[in-house]
């Protein structure tokens, strides 16, 4: 039997710590919003962090902008159940008004998203450019880095 390198126990402890850590958040806030489907008019608001990986085409309407962010623990999903996200790049499309203005590709960005299922409408409504130094670590919660998880607003 081989014996692991301190490299290799160090990699196998900061995976296991991810997991429990993702886990832990998602069994944390989900006791009330596992059996609640999501409610007429209710918008979550997400606060998070990414990378920017692809600006819109010229004159696309609506605008959207294709963003990597890291896993969402509290990602209240169509059925109004908390459905943790992971890590992945999709596309976000842009709320009336909000511009990319001096956000360039593999830009770090803030941005708050809102999700109101029943009203088919998920947008950025405000997004910014965050310092190059800005450290995004894609194996912890966006909404953990943002340090606010999501809200539900009327």
């Amino acid at each position: 039997m081989k014996i692991p390198s301190p490299a290799e126990l160090f990699v196998a402890a900061a995976v296991a710590a991810t997991i429990l850590l993702i886990g832990g958040c998602a069994a944390k806030h989900s006791s009330n919003s596992q059996s609640a489907p999501a409610q007429p008019g209710i918008t979550y608001s997400y606060h998070l962090r990414g990378i920017i990986k692809a600006l819109p085409a010229a004159g696309e309407l609506p605008a959207s902008v294709s963003i990597k962010v890291p896993p969402i623990a509290h990602w209240v999903g169509m059925s109004g159940k908390i459905e943790p996200m992971m890590t992945m790049t999709m596309s976000y499309q842009l709320a009336s008004g909000v511009t990319l203005h001096g956000i360039a590709t593999g830009d770090k960005v803030a941005f708050t998203y809102k999700v109101n299922w029943n009203a088919d409408r998920m947008v950025i409504t405000r997004i910014k450019k965050l310092p190059a130094k800005t450290i995004i670590n894609f194996l912890v919660p966006a909404d953990a880095q943002a340090s606010q998880s999501n809200k539900i607003v009327q």
